[in-house]
């Protein structure tokens, strides 16, 4: 992919938990394709921390909609400006109320060899979770809640 080439804004965004049956459906669409070699995947799962001694039963995660697109285009195009051998990026992220144990962020970067994939997955996680105007409130059993920090 050419460092020029501009991707047009991709919505990252699903409602609800991400289906595991879609990260296997995702990764099965590139079968047919023969410069791939390699393919990484984070998967970003609600974990069941406690705030205040109360255990943390789902995240209801909210988002500034346009500008986390605009934001996640800028994020796409220089990471296929780093990785120019990357053949693919995808990232999806949860909106609404996602329960402890399900999956909310999916990041996939296919590419001729694994290291590229690597580290763009790193880096592509990062940059989404300290850049990206996504919120995360905590639901807690007591029907209390916290605003989640990304750490």
């Amino acid at each position: 992919m050419s460092a020029t080439k501009q991707h047009k804004v991709r919505d990252i965004f699903v409602e609800g938990p991400i289906d595991p049956d879609f990260v296997g459906e995702s990764i099965a669409k590139h079968a047919t394709r023969h410069d791939i070699g390699a393919h990484e995947v984070f998967l970003g799962q609600v974990r069941g921390d406690e705030v205040d001694g109360k255990p943390v039963q789902a995240i209801a995660y909210t988002a500034y909609r346009d500008m986390a697109l605009e934001r996640m285009t800028a994020i796409r195009e220089e990471a296929f400006a780093r990785w120019p051998s990357m053949t693919c990026l995808h990232v999806h992220h949860s909106l609404g109320t996602i329960k402890t144990g399900e999956l909310c962020f999916m990041v996939l970067a296919s590419a001729p060899h694994r290291q590229a994939a690597r580290e763009a997955v790193a880096w592509v996680v990062d940059r989404v979770k300290s850049e990206l105007p996504i919120f995360g409130k905590e639901i807690l059993p007591d029907s209390t809640h916290a605003w989640k920090v990304n750490r």
